[in-house]
């Protein structure tokens, strides 16, 4: 099929095809737009319905930043923010609040359901089996379920129409009113045929890669199943999210293959953890949605693309809320980020190699107080994202923010580093924590989950599992390039050591490791280290001690060696005449046979071998035993310990109580990444909704915002408080 060049600035045809945004209804369902009819039977047609759904899109991008955003933890409002934003930051959204218009994410659907309803599905080339729309059909039903899915985390209870409403007895209608996990279910059936379908071919949209405009099956499909993860504790389910996650990463369709987490990071130089000279990190993190879509070194997959202009209907004011603009006047951002975020930020722990290949961890006590204030704290995230200076302004000095997230003309949706979190979160869901782990510790290949993965989930079950997730070790390149076995000195191995990688040759970090340094290093994230359980061998362990080492021990000195004369094998024992020594020794000048004599070699040679060595002996042989019964001793420990910890090791991870519990730690340590890495975007409340839901806990939620509000926080400790509702038609209230 040709390729098509469009703006979205002056797509009004499907928009058109529908009503407008103000053509909305008087009574009845007032959230559905009409549409006219009209038969989308050719190529031209169904481009630029295509191109109408994404101009709708545009409605609901900045909203979804700021309800996913200003609810949580992580930001604030400031005074000079209006009284909307003020509102959703205090949870309490009524009718009137500008952001508060579900009538906006209809439009999108109703535009879905019109196009899924009338794109000749059969349309193309039947000589040769094609169809033209293939593409452009599978888009529409993920880019309606993605948005289905934002309306209801929104609300919790919406009305579900898959139906265009084109009617005012349509319209009139009573539908079913669906929950998330109805939703969920729903559009997991719905995407399952057109799952994994390539994107339209669309050569140029305004100054964005198209294929950057639309909404992978696999992750949607993913998002669908981690929700219903969530809200069931669904292991199975978190399974197949993990799975959908995987066929994305590994996609490679549309002049896409092999999304990893990149080479990018923010780090201190070695030579910086050698001198202590902190005067500014090295490296740096890029998050311009409009970058090439599939580029190696892009961690952007789907941006909703939004007018250039401000004058335009759709300009993306995330710009001018989180950041101080000085286009005309001069304006103080209304969004910054919030002493939670910090305290968060502050709680890392740095660590990394200096020049001399020595470890070196990074504390607050290395930082000026202008450092601090500058945000060199644990994670160096924090001062990338975010940065803070007093300048000139009409001759007086102001304050200005800048958050680099927000300086895009369009708006990111998902990215490589988030779902290799959300991957991170089903792997753990679904009950291999020690997977999940390395996503954040060392990056995958097949190497690491060979080593660090695999001798811990031992059931056919989990071998099949695990079986699923190819991470090449050719294109897949973590730190740790490969694995060398720890013996000890009777060759048993005790563990496993990694072989490190050129920096340069990286593209595959974990995630902590893009503000942390090399988190590998550190005992909460190292690949190797368990959490505790009352079925570890510790005392076995501890009981071990130091292996006994020979110069630890005070054997005899050797004593000084009394040569043999020559004469002893015919005569021990007896001195010989001076003709029978020369006999002895034919060659012998008479000095020898004098030096014989007088020197008494033979009785020395036979107090040597009949006193001086017999004590020795003696001596080294009860050292020796004493040695031998402490190596036995230590070696029966060691063996204890073994036999107990491959024991613990076969079958620690089968024992519920056990995953569970580290399921939890590293349930804690995935939160609180999501956090660090994705702060701004607008994921924060429904991360922590998420994490609450699958552990039946609201004081996940709650607790995390009281941080930053009691007062909000402590509403949201019911769970119906979690949604907003639009007056009486929509939501939980």
């Amino acid at each position: 099929m040709k390729k098509y060049i469009l703006s979205l600035a002056i797509i009004g045809v499907f928009a058109g095809m529908t009503t407008s945004c103000e053509d909305m209804l008087d009574k009845g369902n007032e959230y559905v737009i009409y549409a006219d009819d009209h038969l989308i039977s050719d190529p031209a047609d169904t481009v630029t319905s295509v191109m109408g759904i994404l101009n709708k899109l545009q409605g609901i991008a900045i909203r979804n930043n700021l309800f996913g955003e200003l609810r949580a933890d992580l930001v604030n409002v400031r005074d000079n923010a209006t009284i909307d934003l003020k509102d959703i930051a205090a949870n309490q959204v009524d009718d009137d609040n500008a952001y508060n218009v579900p009538r906006d994410y209809y439009a999108v659907i109703n535009n879905c359901n019109y196009f899924l309803a009338n794109a000749d599905s059969l349309a193309g080339n039947t000589g040769r089996n094609e169809r033209y729309f293939t593409a452009e059909i599978a888009q529409v039903h993920s880019i309606r379920a993605w948005t289905y899915l934002q309306l209801v985390l929104l609300y919790g209870r919406v009305p579900f129409v898959t139906d265009p409403v084109l009617t005012k007895i349509e319209s009139d209608a009573q539908y079913p009113m669906y929950d998330i996990r109805q939703v969920c279910d729903y559009f997991i059936k719905d995407l399952k045929p057109y799952y994994g379908r390539s994107y339209p071919d669309y050569q140029s949209i305004e100054s964005i890669d198209p294929q950057m405009c639309f909404f992978p099956t696999q992750v949607v499909m993913g998002d669908l199943y981690l929700w219903l993860a969530a809200i069931g504790h669904d292991q199975e389910a978190a399974r197949q999210a993990a799975k959908a996650y995987y066929d994305y990463i590994v996609w490679d369709l549309s002049g896409k293959s092999r999304l990893r987490t990149g080479s990018q990071r923010v780090y201190w130089a070695p030579n910086t953890l050698y001198t202590n000279d902190f005067m500014s990190p090295s490296g740096s993190l890029r998050y311009n949605p409009a970058q090439a879509w599939g580029a190696e070194a892009s961690d952007a997959i789907t941006a909703i693309p939004m007018d250039s202009l401000s004058a335009d209907g759709y300009f993306n004011k995330l710009r001018d809320l989180y950041n101080t603009s000085r286009d005309d006047d001069f304006v103080e951002a209304s969004i910054e980020p919030s002493d939670a975020l910090r305290e968060l930020s502050q709680a890392q722990t740095y660590v990394g190699y200096d020049s001399q290949n020595q470890e070196v961890v990074v504390t607050a006590d290395k930082f000026t107080d202008e450092q601090l204030k500058r945000g060199y704290l644990g994670d160096l995230r924090y001062q990338e994202n975010y940065s803070e200076s007093t300048m000139k302004w009409n001759a007086q000095e102001v304050d200005y923010q800048s958050i680099s997230k927000h300086n895009f003309q369009h708006i990111g949706i998902y990215r490589a580093s988030q779902l290799y979190l959300r991957l991170a979160e089903a792997l753990n869901y679904a009950g291999y924590p020690r997977f999940a782990r390395q996503i954040l510790t060392m990056g995958l290949s097949n190497n690491v989950i060979q080593y660090e993965v695999q001798p811990y989930y031992l059931s056919a079950a989990d071998s099949t599992f695990l079986a699923y997730f190819d991470f090449n070790n050719d294109y897949f390149l973590p730190y740790a390039s490969n694995y060398a076995p720890k013996r000890n000195q009777w060759g048993v191995v005790t563990g496993y050591t990694t072989q490190p990688r050129s920096l340069q040759d990286v593209n595959m970090w974990g995630i902590h490791a893009r503000g942390c340094g090399l988190p590998f290093l550190l005992d909460d994230y190292a690949p190797l280290s368990v959490v505790d359980s009352t079925a570890y061998p510790v005392e076995l362990e501890e009981n071990i001690g130091l292996q006994p080492l020979r110069t630890d021990y005070e054997f005899p000195a050797t004593p000084r060696v009394v040569s043999k004369p020559s004469t002893w094998d015919l005569y021990p024992n007896e001195v010989v005449d001076e003709a029978t020594y020369k006999t002895i020794n034919p060659k012998a000048l008479s000095a020898a046979y004098a030096r014989y004599v007088n020197n008494d070699s033979v009785g020395k040679y036979n107090t040597y071998i009949t006193e001086t060595l017999p004590v020795y002996q003696a001596q080294t042989d009860s050292v020796e035993a004493v040695f031998q019964a402490d190596l036995e001793a230590y070696q029966a420990r060691f063996d204890e310990f073994m036999v107990a910890y491959n024991e613990w090791r076969l079958q620690a991870y089968s024992e519920p109580s056990f995953v569970t519990s580290e399921q939890a730690t590293v349930d804690k340590a995935i939160l609180d990444e999501q956090a660090l890495e994705l702060v701004y975007e607008g994921n924060r409340f429904y991360d922590l909704m998420r994490h609450a839901y699958w552990n039946n806990d609201n004081s996940i939620l709650s607790d995390a915002v009281s941080k930053r509000d009691p007062s909000v926080g402590s509403r949201l400790a019911d769970r119906n408080n979690w949604f907003i509702s639009w007056k009486g038609k929509i939501g939980i209230k």
